[in-house]
């Protein structure tokens, strides 16, 4: 799986990116400053296949960053992100050894693209000789230990709702006759679904269970995949029988095991606003 290091300070912006770029099957590490980055670079042993580098970081810029890994011989592709908009700035970058200078606000379709791109062009990354050494040991931060993954043992390793089959051992799937591809997530998101089968689910919640976040930010991210899950499986996404929206609540899978007593109400068989 292509790893990729997201160094940016902004943490709203660090968590966006790191959920979208994990959806679409990467493996994400995120650093908040020049300092950290280098130290992930240099303590991995397995290499980063691209860097995302914002330009404007405490203590060290992103160019000063980039042109460390250029010294010490990493040819990892570099993506730089600033709300910088001269030319002499896109210039600086690009002497700095940057691969893309994307300006800031920037479109995620494009981030993506541009990240698919210079990955499959390069293919497997691999360690240079030289270590890239960061200037400093960054300073330890405290860990916000992220709460332990309910177990994901209840369901049946192959469970089938309505025309969907979902094979929890192979992660493979199928709906309407056919084959369905589904990310890492939201196979996962999916999974806790199924083993909280006819129960409300909050955001929060989910937030904290598939994706891991101690602190869950705001965010539409579950609203999202909540529509592609809907879209793979319900017979009409717009009048979901399986993927149900509680309003003010969360989100609650009606399956084959769902009592008669739980079955979709009025006030949850719609999407979600938006």
């Amino acid at each position: 799986m292509p790893r990729i290091l997201v160094v940016e300070d902004e943490d709203h912006l660090a968590i966006g990116i790191k959920f979208n770029l994990e959806a679409e099957g990467f493996e994400v590490e995120t650093a908040a400053d020049g300092q950290s980055a280098l130290a992930a670079l240099a303590a991995e042993s397995t290499p980063f296949d691209l860097l995302i580098l914002d330009v404007m970081l405490p203590g060290m810029s992103g160019y000063a960053v980039c042109e460390a890994v250029r010294r010490q011989g990493n040819e990892v592709p570099v993506v730089m992100l600033t709300a910088r908009t001269l030319v002499e700035d896109r210039i600086r970058g690009f002497d700095a050894g940057t691969d893309v200078y994307l300006q800031k606000p920037f479109d995620l379709d494009e981030l993506i693209s541009i990240v698919r791109s210079h990955i499959s062009r390069r293919g497997p990354a691999t360690r240079t000789a030289a270590a890239i050494a960061p200037p400093a040991p960054p300073a330890p931060v405290e860990a916000i230990p992220s709460p332990p993954p309910l177990p994901l043992e209840s369901a049946p390793a192959v469970y089938r709702f309505g025309a969907a089959e979902v094979n929890f051992d192979t992660w493979e799937a199928r709906a309407q006759g056919g084959p369905v591809r589904l990310t890492n997530l939201e196979m996962k998101l999916l999974r806790y679904l199924v083993d909280h089968e006819g129960k409300v689910v909050s955001r929060n919640e989910l937030l904290e269970r598939v994706w891991g976040m101690a602190r869950p930010p705001a965010t539409r991210t579950i609203d999202t995949f909540m529509l592609n899950l809907r879209k793979y499986f319900e017979g009409d996404p717009s009048k979901p029988v399986h993927f149900l929206s509680v309003r003010g609540m969360g989100y609650r899978f009606v399956g084959r095991n769902t009592p008669i007593d739980q079955a979709p109400t009025a006030s949850e068989n719609s999407p979600p606003p938006g």
